[in-house]
């Protein structure tokens, strides 16, 4: 293997081998792991936090961070749900509308935050989270709703599962291909690595990174779509921890937190690693409280390891 391949991809090389250890592991315990309707159960459950880390890797890759993005997947599950109409066969339409108009919306308004309002973007997020988290709650105090049946089933499992593996492989190929193989991609990169000096070679700082968190508004749209389909209903509440999840997928995936380096392949192996884990706890009786802990040790390990690489 080259050095300039190992160099490139080296880190999502061993992820990818850590994730094929954890699988054989976790297969140890659970004799049905490796079959075809369990990998469907994995993806459906994993497919929302894989749409927000797809997302936030975007925006990490610039130097910036987004904390709103869990709120962002309610809103959208929410304003889904309370524009459909079950009722009619094509009641799913303005639903599926109105859930991307509001993801783009948000992260929209993020971006401009960011870029014009020259803000940090820990601190709008952080701000922007409550906004979201408040309309959400405002628009649906409680669980409820009722979603499309026949959308719903297409969606979570259309052609015996199909659907969801294969709107999931083509956003990572769409996603993938704008950060690895365009002039968008490297500007984000660029920017990540060093702000000053992208905007001195005539990048439009601003525009690259109000447009990625405008996609990552969009990719959350998506999640909450799906998992209004996923649930049947919509739930205000049902976002407060993708951020933290889609972080640390992020990061464990390979992408560094400073920016300009990563790939969402890797992003990719990071949420199935920490699915995975999750769903190991949860077969071993483990409390959700020690879930938490686990995840936190996870990400400053996952950070660690980060940080020691680029030091050598």
């Amino acid at each position: 293997m080259n050095k300039n391949f190992w160099h490139k991809h080296g880190h999502t090389v061993i992820i990818y081998v850590f994730l094929a250890a954890l699988m054989v592991f976790v297969s140890i315990f659970n004799k049905d792991f490796f079959t075809l309707g369990n990998f469907k159960n994995l993806l459906r459950s994993s497919f929302p936090l894989l749409m927000a880390a797809l997302g936030q890797t975007l925006i990490i890759l610039t130097g910036g961070i987004d904390l709103s993005l869990g709120g962002i997947v309610a809103l959208c599950n929410v304003v889904c749900v309370m524009s459909m109409n079950p009722d009619s066969a094509w009641g799913f339409v303005p639903a599926l509308g109105a859930a991307a108009a509001v993801g783009l919306a948000c992260g929209a308004v993020n971006g401009v935050l960011v870029t014009k309002g020259r803000l940090a973007p820990i601190i709008v997020t952080i701000a922007t989270t409550a906004v979201f988290d408040g309309m959400a709650l405002l628009l649906m105090p409680n669980p409820g709703g009722s979603v499309h049946k026949a959308f719903a089933k297409f969606l979570t499992r259309g052609y015996s599962g199909a659907v969801p593996f294969l709107l999931f492989i083509l956003i990572l190929c769409l996603v993938r291909s704008l950060a690895n193989s365009t002039p968008y991609g490297k500007a984000l990169r660029a920017i990540g690595g060093s702000e000053n000096a992208a905007y001195s070679t005539g990048i439009r700082v601003g525009k690259i990174k109000f447009c990625a968190y405008c996609l990552a508004g969009l990719l959350c749209a998506v999640a909450g779509i799906f998992l209004s389909a996923q649930m049947n209903s919509a739930d205000a509440t049902i976002g407060k921890n993708y951020a933290m999840n889609a972080i640390t997928a992020t990061v464990v995936g390979g992408t560094a937190m400073t920016g300009a380096v990563g790939d969402p392949l890797g992003t990719i192996a990071g949420v199935f690693i920490i699915s995975i884990i999750n769903n190991m706890l949860n077969l071993f009786g483990v409390s959700s409280f020690y879930q938490f802990i686990c995840q936190g040790l996870i990400l400053i390990a996952a950070l660690s390891l980060s940080a020691l690489h680029k030091r050598h």
